[in-house]
């Protein structure tokens, strides 16, 4: 067998192979698709992106693959020629070419789909880590993702992973749905200073005794993994649909920066709700954020005008902490979402609000990007540290944009 990249000539027998396998890839299921597909295949011949393992007079294997979108866009093995070693050709000769240095990934099937038992054997084989749920041709899909070997990135997604795991299992007779959004489904996430934010939605009320379990599972994970540094920073609630929706009273399981509790109320506002709809990767369960409405404009801005009056009230002596910059890059997002309507991370606010010259210090919003951009580097350094508690002036008068971006936003309201 040798492999070889694909040519006008081999288009025939190429489609020959994708037919006769058509039954395990949704959305190739009439003529008309199998036509279409074939006017990729033939696009990404030219641009030398379609690889086969060739046996005899026959084609074994046929993988499509993105150098632009660093991603494998399709694998297909005759059964003829499995377990022969023909899809790891492929994979090897693929990964040549991708970007070792970012993200590489691939949509397949999802755990326990008897269809996909072989690809995700093979992508698990090269180290590619599970990920969000997603459908394609409206079939249920997951996105593999494989890591560079020193991306922070693997480790996170390896524990989200063993908690979506842990919690699922647990609450498997409630049908939950949980979901991922904030930092981590942004490209914002920064270890020493980020959150992991989930959300849980259940179908029936979690009873008491396995609120209880749930409540001590971010200790139970960090003692049967004391190293691991993600377990502690999981936050969010867990909580029927209906009690979501409606805003009863329900038994709630809460995590947080000061604790974990069973509370019967989950404050959920208009700006992590934009998040989770704009954002939010389901992790397990069934996707129910079409059930969900986007919050009206009256809603964020009530919500950001609540921000404003706890920057006016807490942030008057910030203290010796990185997390005292944190407080300009809140200010600059909820000057964004008043312009837009829309939500972006932390970090892209901040470059915004620079672009568009809406800080009157500066000087301040540049040192908080630094310091969000390495916070396990900048915390120990008593020049930041000195630095954060004398951001009282850089605070309030960024402050000041914002009260007036709310009275322009009002008068627009009103109008």
């Amino acid at each position: 067998m040798r492999l070889c990249y694909g040519t006008p000539e081999d288009i025939d027998k190429w489609m020959e192979l994708v037919a006769s396998v058509r039954s395990s890839f949704p959305g190739l299921e009439t003529q008309a698709a199998l036509d279409e597909h074939r006017a990729v295949v033939a696009k990404f011949m030219a641009e030398r992106q379609a690889i086969c393992v060739k046996a005899d007079n026959e084609i074994a294997g046929v993988m499509l693959f993105s150098r632009r979108h660093n991603m494998i866009c399709c694998l297909a093995v005759s059964p003829k020629y499995r377990r022969r070693g023909v899809a790891s050709m492929l994979m090897d000769e693929a990964l040549d070419n991708l970007d070792r240095t970012k993200e590489i990934s691939v949509t397949t099937f999802r755990k326990n789909d008897i269809k996909g038992e072989g690809a995700m054997a093979l992508y698990e084989k090269y180290g590619f880590i599970g990920g969000e749920l997603v459908y394609e041709m409206n079939y249920p899909n997951q996105r593999y993702i494989l890591f560079p070997d020193s991306s922070e990135q693997k480790a996170r997604q390896t524990a989200v992973n063993r908690m979506t795991s842990e919690i699922s299992s647990m609450l498997s007779e409630c049908e939950p749905s949980i979901y991922l959004y904030g930092s981590s489904v942004m490209d914002d996430f920064r270890l020493g200073w980020s959150d992991i934010d989930i959300l849980v939605l259940t179908k029936t009320q979690i009873s008491e005794q396995i609120a209880e379990s749930l409540v001590g599972l971010r200790q139970t994970m960090n003692v049967l993994e004391p190293d691991n540094q993600y377990y502690r920073l999981f936050e969010g609630g867990m909580l029927t649909l209906r009690a979501f929706l409606t805003g009863e009273p329900d038994r709630v399981v809460y995590w947080g920066t000061s604790g974990e509790r069973v509370t019967d109320k989950y404050n959920f506002d208009s700006l992590c709700l934009t998040e989770l709809l704009e954002y939010g990767q389901l992790l397990h369960g069934e996707d129910i954020r079409g059930e969900l409405k986007p919050p009206s404009f009256d809603l964020l801005y009530d919500d950001i005008y609540r921000h404003y009056e706890a920057i006016r009230e807490y942030a008057q002596k910030p203290s010796r902490s990185i997390y005292s910059f944190g407080w300009m890059l809140d200010i600059a997002r909820c000057i964004y979402t008043l312009r837009t309507k829309k939500m972006i991370s932390k970090s892209e606010a901040g470059a915004w609000a620079l672009e568009n010259k809406l800080c009157k210090k500066p000087e301040a919003l540049i040192f908080a990007l630094m310091v969000r951009s390495d916070p396990t580097m900048y915390k120990n350094i008593p020049q930041t540290l000195n630095y954060a508690q004398t951001l009282t002036e850089p605070i309030q008068r960024f402050a000041d944009v914002l009260e007036r971006e709310l009275k322009l936003a009002k008068s627009k309201r009103t109008k």
